[in-house]
């Protein structure tokens, strides 16, 4: 779950670089908190409790949704110039500035 979390963060980085809209920004807000509410109630749940159950069917409900954020068109270089750019610890446009000063 950690993982799709960090697509989704990916996914918000890249669509506010592209100038999305606030409506499209906070849809993908959502399920990034979805997500993340879903991982912190399955680290506070038990095994085989409510909880954990709860988490199961947050976590799959979300992971539809984000699923929903794109589609066969959607291109994967923004997603990955963006995850690149949080690993390395920039501002997500700073790779992009620096190389299309050169």
């Amino acid at each position: 779950m950690r993982d799709l979390i960090g697509i989704v963060r990916a996914m918000y980085a890249a669509a506010k670089l592209s100038g999305a809209g606030r409506a499209e920004l906070q849809r993908i807000e959502r399920v990034g908190r979805d997500l993340a509410s879903a991982l912190e109630l399955a680290q506070r749940s038990g095994p085989n409790t409510i909880g954990a159950s709860a988490a199961w069917k947050r976590a799959e409900e979300a992971a539809l949704r984000a699923g929903d954020l794109v589609d066969a068109l959607t291109p994967a270089e923004p997603l990955v110039h963006a995850a690149r750019a949080r690993i390395a610890g920039k501002a997500v446009g700073e790779g992009k500035k620096k190389a299309s000063a050169r």
